[in-house]
């Protein structure tokens, strides 16, 4: 027995429906409203001055990165017009006098989970003496996935 066109379309329908449903993200969105918690590494053994300043923040470097990826791609043109890119800082915190390395912290910063998909960076600056000594030189990726882990991040010494 031949099925009726009926069918096969009924059935066609049924299961185009059910592979356009199991594309669908349902989960819901978590609160923009996070924090981050971590520790700070030396890469050198170094006693840390009282006058060391920790600076711990959550950046979000999309247009920074963007812009690098188009000049790479072609021969860079000046326009004045138009204003470098610059980080979107969406977390701070100032550590001042740790008591030596690691250097716990803990900073709140505001990102929807769009923004976490992409990615956003953990960026460090120690510095004592006046100056910057040391700095995080490889990005640590903030991500979704990661955002709810402690994170390590590694600082190196600032090249002189």
């Amino acid at each position: 027995m031949k099925p009726s066109p009926l069918f096969l379309l009924a059935t066609l329908g049924a299961i185009l429906a059910s592979a356009a449903c199991s594309h669908l993200d349902l989960t819901p969105e978590g609160d923009p409203e996070r924090v981050v918690n971590g520790t700070v590494n030396l890469r050198a053994d170094v006693t840390l001055p009282p006058d060391t300043v920790v600076i711990v923040r959550v950046i979000d470097p999309a247009d920074v990165e963007q812009t690098h990826a188009a000049a790479s791609s072609d021969l860079p043109v000046m326009n004045a017009s138009k204003p470098p890119p610059v980080e979107h800082l969406l977390g701070e915190k100032t550590i001042a006098a740790p008591a030596g390395a690691p250097i716990p912290f803990s900073v709140a910063y505001h990102a929807d989970d769009s923004l976490l998909r992409h990615g956003l960076n953990i960026d460090v600056r120690v510095s004592f003496d006046g100056r910057v000594q040391f700095r995080t030189v490889s990005a640590h990726l903030l991500t979704l996935s990661s955002a709810n882990y402690n994170h390590e991040v590694w600082v190196e010494a600032v090249a002189r």
